[in-house]
């Protein structure tokens, strides 16, 4: 695991008061048998033990747990389980852009002094 920061969020919850057997209820309420996340993997995660990330089906009773959008959890397993965030994607962007700039700038720049010349 890189960042806790799927961690945190789940110590969060329990600074609010939400207890690990409540968090794995919620999951199952949310989404089923196939969608549960257990108090004990809830323990490894808010402890930063080693733990397996939740599987796609589970993020709905996760969402819920942590009661956030599905989407945000999506983003805090990338970034904690495999280093992924989401800037990353918009900062190579952003650095092939100038790059292409650059190389553009560089070659008018050659092409106007050679027509000054």
């Amino acid at each position: 695991m890189s960042d806790s920061v799927f961690s945190r969020a789940v110590q969060r919850r329990t600074g609010q008061g939400m207890s690990y057997a409540q968090m794995e209820a919620l999951t199952r309420k949310i989404g089923g048998k196939e969608g549960t996340l257990t108090a004990a993997w809830w323990n490894k995660v808010a402890l930063g033990e080693s733990a397996p990330p939740p599987e796609p089906k589970c993020i709905p009773g996760v969402a819920g747990v942590l009661d956030v959008h599905d989407r945000e959890v999506a983003l805090l397993i990338c970034q904690q389980w495999y280093g992924v965030r989401p800037d990353d994607a918009i900062r190579e962007l952003a650095e092939r852009v100038v790059d292409k700039a650059e190389s553009w700038l560089r070659s008018s720049l050659s092409s106007w002094r050679e027509r000054d010349r």
